[in-house]
Protein backbone atom coordinates (compact mmCIF):
# COMPACT_ATOMS: atom_id res chain seq x y z
CA UNK A 1 0.00 0.00 0.00
CA UNK A 2 1.58 3.42 -0.82
CA UNK A 3 1.72 6.21 1.40
CA UNK A 4 0.79 9.52 0.29
CA UNK A 5 2.19 12.88 1.24
CA UNK A 6 -0.51 15.44 2.97
CA UNK A 7 -0.79 18.75 1.67
CA UNK A 8 -1.92 21.82 4.23
CA UNK A 9 -5.82 21.37 3.77
CA UNK A 10 -6.05 17.76 2.81
CA UNK A 11 -7.87 15.34 5.25
CA UNK A 12 -5.31 13.54 6.50
CA UNK A 13 -6.76 11.77 9.33
CA UNK A 14 -9.89 9.64 10.23
CA UNK A 15 -11.49 9.03 13.86
CA UNK A 16 -13.99 6.94 15.83
CA UNK A 17 -15.85 8.39 18.79
CA UNK A 18 -17.15 4.76 19.88
CA UNK A 19 -18.92 4.08 22.87
CA UNK A 20 -17.38 0.36 23.00
CA UNK A 21 -14.12 -0.07 21.93
CA UNK A 22 -13.75 -3.92 22.14
CA UNK A 23 -16.80 -4.29 19.86
CA UNK A 24 -15.86 -1.40 17.34
CA UNK A 25 -12.44 -2.78 17.02
CA UNK A 26 -13.98 -6.80 16.38
CA UNK A 27 -16.54 -5.18 14.01
CA UNK A 28 -13.80 -3.18 11.61
CA UNK A 29 -11.25 -6.00 11.79
CA UNK A 30 -14.11 -8.29 10.26
CA UNK A 31 -15.23 -5.92 7.69
CA UNK A 32 -12.16 -4.08 6.57
CA UNK A 33 -9.72 -6.62 7.74
CA UNK A 34 -8.17 -3.81 9.87
CA UNK A 35 -5.56 -4.54 12.45
CA UNK A 36 -4.77 -2.30 15.58
CA UNK A 37 -2.09 -1.06 17.78
CA UNK A 38 -2.10 -1.72 21.50
CA UNK A 39 -4.66 0.75 23.48
CA UNK A 40 -3.14 3.74 24.83
CA UNK A 41 -5.41 5.02 27.13
CA UNK A 42 -8.36 4.04 25.31
CA UNK A 43 -7.31 4.75 21.58
CA UNK A 44 -5.75 2.84 19.42
CA UNK A 45 -4.93 2.74 15.42
CA UNK A 46 -5.95 1.02 13.21
CA UNK A 47 -3.84 -0.32 10.51
CA UNK A 48 -3.91 -1.90 6.65
CA UNK A 49 -1.26 -3.52 5.30
CA UNK A 50 1.06 -2.17 7.83
CA UNK A 51 -0.26 1.72 7.16
CA UNK A 52 -2.15 3.67 9.74
CA UNK A 53 -5.21 4.74 8.57
CA UNK A 54 -7.81 5.54 10.94
CA UNK A 55 -7.96 6.43 14.78
CA UNK A 56 -10.79 4.80 17.35
CA UNK A 57 -11.22 6.33 20.99
CA UNK A 58 -13.93 5.32 23.46
CA UNK A 59 -16.14 7.57 24.51
CA UNK A 60 -18.99 7.59 27.60
CA UNK A 61 -22.17 6.08 26.68
CA UNK A 62 -24.16 9.22 26.93
CA UNK A 63 -22.77 10.61 23.79
CA UNK A 64 -23.04 9.16 20.51
CA UNK A 65 -20.58 7.55 18.27
CA UNK A 66 -19.14 8.94 15.41
CA UNK A 67 -16.87 9.10 12.66
CA UNK A 68 -14.64 12.47 12.56
CA UNK A 69 -12.41 13.82 9.97
CA UNK A 70 -9.37 16.16 10.35
CA UNK A 71 -7.08 18.03 7.99
CA UNK A 72 -3.85 18.36 7.79
CA UNK A 73 -1.98 21.93 9.29
CA UNK A 74 2.02 22.56 10.00
CA UNK A 75 0.82 24.26 12.34
CA UNK A 76 -2.58 23.57 14.25
CA UNK A 77 -2.51 27.07 16.61
CA UNK A 78 -2.44 29.40 13.45
CA UNK A 79 -5.05 27.11 11.95
CA UNK A 80 -7.05 27.60 14.65
CA UNK A 81 -6.60 30.74 15.25
CA UNK A 82 -7.58 31.57 11.35
CA UNK A 83 -10.57 28.95 11.51
CA UNK A 84 -11.99 31.55 14.07
CA UNK A 85 -11.76 34.28 12.30
CA UNK A 86 -13.17 32.78 9.17
CA UNK A 87 -16.59 31.55 11.23
CA UNK A 88 -16.04 28.60 13.07
CA UNK A 89 -16.53 28.19 17.11
CA UNK A 90 -13.70 26.48 18.76
CA UNK A 91 -14.58 23.34 20.45
CA UNK A 92 -11.59 21.37 21.35
CA UNK A 93 -8.70 24.10 21.39
CA UNK A 94 -4.87 22.94 20.52
CA UNK A 95 -3.03 20.38 22.23
CA UNK A 96 -0.44 17.96 22.24
CA UNK A 97 -1.83 14.38 22.39
CA UNK A 98 1.44 12.35 22.78
CA UNK A 99 2.49 10.29 19.97
CA UNK A 100 -0.20 11.81 17.78
CA UNK A 101 1.15 15.51 17.52
CA UNK A 102 -1.34 18.06 18.19
CA UNK A 103 -4.87 18.21 17.02
CA UNK A 104 -7.68 20.45 17.29
CA UNK A 105 -11.84 20.50 16.25
CA UNK A 106 -13.81 23.23 15.87
CA UNK A 107 -17.67 23.84 14.51
CA UNK A 108 -17.79 25.15 10.94
CA UNK A 109 -20.07 27.86 9.47
CA UNK A 110 -23.03 24.83 8.88
CA UNK A 111 -22.65 23.40 12.13
CA UNK A 112 -20.30 20.15 11.20
CA UNK A 113 -17.54 19.69 13.56
CA UNK A 114 -14.15 19.42 11.80
CA UNK A 115 -10.71 18.79 13.76
CA UNK A 116 -6.88 19.60 12.65
CA UNK A 117 -4.18 17.68 12.69
CA UNK A 118 -0.60 18.52 12.43
CA UNK A 119 1.81 15.02 13.01
CA UNK A 120 4.75 14.98 15.11
CA UNK A 121 6.69 13.46 11.74
CA UNK A 122 8.10 15.65 9.47
CA UNK A 123 6.28 14.29 6.68
CA UNK A 124 2.62 13.55 7.00
CA UNK A 125 2.08 10.35 5.68
CA UNK A 126 -1.47 9.06 5.18
CA UNK A 127 -2.98 5.75 3.08
CA UNK A 128 -6.29 6.26 1.23
CA UNK A 129 -7.67 5.35 -1.97
CA UNK A 130 -7.46 1.80 -1.67
CA UNK A 131 -10.02 -0.63 -0.05
CA UNK A 132 -9.74 -0.92 3.44
CA UNK A 133 -8.92 2.97 3.37
CA UNK A 134 -10.81 6.15 3.07
CA UNK A 135 -11.82 6.92 -0.57
CA UNK A 136 -14.09 10.14 -0.54
CA UNK A 137 -15.12 13.00 1.77
CA UNK A 138 -18.36 14.74 1.91
CA UNK A 139 -19.33 17.60 4.28
CA UNK A 140 -23.40 17.55 4.70
CA UNK A 141 -24.31 21.56 4.51
CA UNK A 142 -27.69 21.67 6.64
CA UNK A 143 -27.48 25.64 6.71
CA UNK A 144 -25.36 28.44 5.84
CA UNK A 145 -24.03 27.05 2.34
CA UNK A 146 -22.46 29.94 0.98
CA UNK A 147 -20.58 31.04 4.25
CA UNK A 148 -19.51 27.27 4.14
CA UNK A 149 -18.24 27.12 1.17
CA UNK A 150 -16.62 30.22 1.78
CA UNK A 151 -15.24 28.91 4.56
CA UNK A 152 -13.52 25.88 3.63
CA UNK A 153 -12.01 28.19 0.16
CA UNK A 154 -10.18 30.12 2.73
CA UNK A 155 -9.22 27.73 5.56
CA UNK A 156 -8.49 24.77 3.43
CA UNK A 157 -7.43 26.19 0.11
CA UNK A 158 -9.99 24.44 -1.89
CA UNK A 159 -11.27 25.56 -5.12
CA UNK A 160 -14.81 25.21 -4.87
CA UNK A 161 -16.34 23.74 -8.11
CA UNK A 162 -20.38 23.97 -8.38
CA UNK A 163 -21.31 20.55 -9.98
CA UNK A 164 -24.96 20.69 -9.43
CA UNK A 165 -26.87 23.99 -8.36
CA UNK A 166 -30.66 23.65 -8.96
CA UNK A 167 -33.51 23.96 -6.73
CA UNK A 168 -33.79 20.19 -5.16
CA UNK A 169 -30.15 19.42 -5.75
CA UNK A 170 -27.21 21.77 -4.52
CA UNK A 171 -23.52 20.47 -4.97
CA UNK A 172 -19.70 21.46 -5.07
CA UNK A 173 -16.58 19.94 -4.51
CA UNK A 174 -13.33 20.61 -2.87
CA UNK A 175 -10.63 20.76 -5.42
CA UNK A 176 -6.50 20.83 -4.75
CA UNK A 177 -4.57 21.03 -7.69
CA UNK A 178 -7.19 20.36 -10.50
CA UNK A 179 -8.14 17.03 -8.25
CA UNK A 180 -11.22 16.77 -6.05
CA UNK A 181 -10.84 16.39 -2.39
CA UNK A 182 -14.10 15.93 -0.70
CA UNK A 183 -17.95 16.30 -1.64
CA UNK A 184 -20.00 19.21 -0.28
CA UNK A 185 -23.93 18.86 -0.41
CA UNK A 186 -26.54 21.12 0.35
CA UNK A 187 -29.17 19.18 2.59
CA UNK A 188 -31.36 22.08 4.29
CA UNK A 189 -34.39 21.23 2.34
CA UNK A 190 -33.91 17.36 3.51
CA UNK A 191 -36.53 16.72 6.71
CA UNK A 192 -33.74 16.55 9.63
CA UNK A 193 -31.35 19.12 7.90
CA UNK A 194 -28.32 17.38 9.21
CA UNK A 195 -24.89 19.00 8.93
CA UNK A 196 -22.08 16.91 9.25
CA UNK A 197 -18.90 14.65 7.77
CA UNK A 198 -19.35 11.48 6.39
CA UNK A 199 -17.02 9.06 4.98
CA UNK A 200 -16.45 6.77 2.59
CA UNK A 201 -14.20 3.83 3.32
CA UNK A 202 -13.08 1.29 0.34
CA UNK A 203 -13.85 -2.29 0.05
CA UNK A 204 -13.81 -4.76 -3.22
CA UNK A 205 -17.32 -6.33 -2.52
CA UNK A 206 -19.86 -3.94 -1.59
CA UNK A 207 -22.75 -6.60 -1.47
CA UNK A 208 -20.52 -8.82 0.49
CA UNK A 209 -19.72 -6.37 2.72
CA UNK A 210 -22.94 -5.10 3.71
CA UNK A 211 -23.43 -8.69 4.34
CA UNK A 212 -20.95 -8.86 7.10
CA UNK A 213 -21.99 -5.44 8.56
CA UNK A 214 -25.18 -7.27 9.06
CA UNK A 215 -23.58 -10.56 10.31
CA UNK A 216 -20.92 -8.54 12.71
CA UNK A 217 -23.94 -6.83 14.90
CA UNK A 218 -24.13 -3.80 12.32
CA UNK A 219 -27.05 -2.63 10.19
CA UNK A 220 -27.58 -1.47 6.54
CA UNK A 221 -29.84 1.75 6.56
CA UNK A 222 -29.34 1.67 2.55
CA UNK A 223 -28.80 -1.23 0.73
CA UNK A 224 -26.35 -1.13 -2.12
CA UNK A 225 -26.91 0.73 -5.26
CA UNK A 226 -24.70 1.99 -8.37
CA UNK A 227 -24.08 5.78 -8.13
CA UNK A 228 -21.40 7.91 -9.80
CA UNK A 229 -18.66 7.47 -7.16
CA UNK A 230 -19.38 3.42 -7.83
CA UNK A 231 -21.59 0.92 -5.94
CA UNK A 232 -22.09 2.06 -2.98
CA UNK A 233 -23.87 1.31 0.69
CA UNK A 234 -24.35 3.07 4.08
CA UNK A 235 -23.99 1.01 6.98
CA UNK A 236 -24.41 1.55 10.95
CA UNK A 237 -21.89 -0.13 13.09
CA UNK A 238 -22.77 -1.76 16.13
CA UNK A 239 -22.16 1.48 18.26
CA UNK A 240 -24.26 3.67 16.20
CA UNK A 241 -21.83 4.91 14.11
CA UNK A 242 -22.84 5.66 10.18
CA UNK A 243 -20.61 5.19 7.57
CA UNK A 244 -20.55 4.67 3.78
CA UNK A 245 -18.47 2.15 1.91
CA UNK A 246 -17.46 2.38 -1.63
CA UNK A 247 -16.43 -0.38 -3.93
CA UNK A 248 -12.73 -0.36 -5.34
CA UNK A 249 -10.51 -2.41 -7.12
CA UNK A 250 -7.16 -3.22 -5.68
CA UNK A 251 -4.38 -0.94 -7.03
CA UNK A 252 -2.70 -2.68 -10.25
CA UNK A 253 1.03 -3.66 -9.43
CA UNK A 254 2.32 -2.12 -11.82
CA UNK A 255 0.88 1.18 -11.19
CA UNK A 256 3.08 0.64 -8.15
CA UNK A 257 6.11 1.06 -9.51
CA UNK A 258 6.90 4.16 -8.31
CA UNK A 259 6.06 4.56 -5.30
CA UNK A 260 7.62 3.97 -2.07
CA UNK A 261 6.34 3.20 1.02
CA UNK A 262 8.28 5.21 4.43
CA UNK A 263 9.83 2.47 6.55
CA UNK A 264 7.10 2.79 9.75
CA UNK A 265 9.92 1.74 11.73
CA UNK A 266 11.97 4.55 11.59
CA UNK A 267 12.39 7.20 14.56
CA UNK A 268 10.90 9.54 12.01
CA UNK A 269 7.96 7.81 11.34
CA UNK A 270 7.17 5.58 13.76
CA UNK A 271 5.18 6.13 16.24
CA UNK A 272 4.86 9.93 15.20
CA UNK A 273 2.42 9.51 12.61
CA UNK A 274 -0.10 7.62 14.44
Amino acid sequence: MPALVAEPGMPIWIDLATTDLATAKSFYADLLGWEFDDPCGGYVVAKKQGMPVAGLGEVPEDKPSLWGLMLYTPDVDDAYAKAVEAGAHGALSPRDVGRRGRMAVLVDPSGATIGFKQPRAEEPFFAAGEPGTPVWHELLVGENWDETLAFYHELAGWDIRTQTDSDRFRYATGDYDGAPLCGLWDTSELDENPSMWTLYLGCTDVDAAAEVARTSGGRVVRAPWDSELGRLTTIVDPTGALVNLCQIEEPEPESMEDVHEPDLLAPENHPDNH
